[in-house]
């Protein structure tokens, strides 16, 4: 069995673009616009990268059901983080998807016992923080075990 380090930095690679979701506006667009407090932008950012985010987390922890927290969290992160990020001139596929890789490792090294556990609550409380987030459209990834093929 590979060490978590080492099984970690095979996945550093970009995510292939083919599991973006086309549309209208660019990704970097769309995340200044998340910047702005635009949360029918946030939306469609969602939609857009939502499989991208989970099929790089699920790489990483192996685990679908984990892969959908995780996930859950990158969004709710890239929504906190989203008026930092917009003042740089940022990458945003770059950006959510360093956000995504971050995060799965963390929870890959809690799943090792490397760091103490989030308790059984957070990912409800992420789920929850989500779905607020989104003002109410019921996320994809919400109550199921992978998200959707298509947006």
């Amino acid at each position: 069995m590979p060490q978590p380090q080492a099984h970690h930095q095979e996945h550093r690679m970009p995510v292939s673009p083919v599991y973006v979701v086309p549309g209208p506006e660019s990704v970097n667009d769309l995340v200044k616009r998340v910047a702005d407090r635009d949360r029918a932008a946030f939306g469609r950012l969602y939609r857009r990268l939502v499989r991208v985010v989970f099929i790089q987390v699920c790489e990483v922890v192996r685990r679908p059901s984990v892969a959908v927290a995780v996930t859950r969290a990158v969004f709710v992160e890239v929504w906190q983080l989203a008026p930092r990020c917009a003042a740089g001139q940022v990458d945003g596929l770059a950006w959510v998807t360093a956000i995504a890789d971050r995060r799965a490792v963390e929870r890959l090294r809690e799943i090792d016992g490397r760091t103490p556990p989030l308790g059984a609550g957070n990912d409800e409380f992420v789920g929850r923080e989500l779905i607020a987030t989104l003002d109410g459209e019921p996320p994809a990834l919400l109550g199921t075990s992978v998200p959707p093929t298509t947006g």
